[in-house]
């Protein structure tokens, strides 16, 4: 098998994990803690019908694509307005989701193909939300800042290397490059969910609920 088809794999196993361990200390923990739980769940299940899509159904799987990235910007953008106590943040989602419905509302073929205006939007968001969050961590507590540097590294490196849309997608640049993009992308999303895991590690592990 590929080494990057193991890293891939080992990530997916990582995120299961993941939702598992931060699903059972839930009991008694902060909305914040609850809405990152949510984030790692309902990633875990865009996942693992990415892969029934793709292996069990053998179709293009492109279209989950959509629901990683909403469910992505909503939950985290709760998680943040909880972590940043700021009720701003959650009203910046409504104008955002209504831009992304009006995307598909002009052009519902978009379904199909990969949204970058979108993506870029709901990712830069959150790389704001999480720039704060570290000024505000200075001085304050250190919870969730393991996973915030996780969040901003994967979403900063992910949205610049797909800054230019369809280009993991696009046949004219060269195979190599095509492939080097999307193995870069799954090691990073390794990465993200090793700081996940080490954040659970540090804070909550065989620790009293909140």
């Amino acid at each position: 098998m590929d080494f990057f088809l193991i890293l891939a794999f080992v990530g997916t196993l990582i995120l299961l994990t993941n939702a598992i361990l931060y699903s059972f200390k839930i009991k008694g923990k902060s909305p914040a803690y609850r809405n990152f739980t949510a984030f790692l769940i309902l990633v875990a299940l865009v996942e693992l019908s990415s892969l029934f899509v793709a292996k069990v159904l053998h179709q293009n799987n492109l279209f989950l694509s959509h629901f990683y990235f909403l469910f992505q910007f909503v939950v985290l953008s709760l998680f943040y307005a909880e972590l940043l106590k700021s009720t701003w943040v959650k009203l910046i989602v409504i104008p955002v989701l209504a831009m992304v419905a009006y995307q598909f509302v002009i052009d519902p073929e978009l379904f199909f193909r990969y949204n970058s205006i979108g993506a870029s939007v709901m990712q830069s968001i959150i790389i704001i939300y999480s720039l704060i969050f570290f000024y505000r961590s200075i001085s304050g507590t250190s919870e969730f800042l393991i996973v915030n540097i996780g969040i901003f590294l994967y979403l900063l490196s992910s949205a610049l290397i797909f800054v230019s849309g369809n280009v993991v997608l696009d046949l004219d640049i060269s195979e190599d490059t095509r492939f080097l993009l999307i193995n870069v992308n799954r090691v990073l999303i390794l990465v993200f969910q090793i700081l996940i895991f080490v954040e659970w590690r540090k804070n909550y592990f065989r620790k009293k609920p909140s």
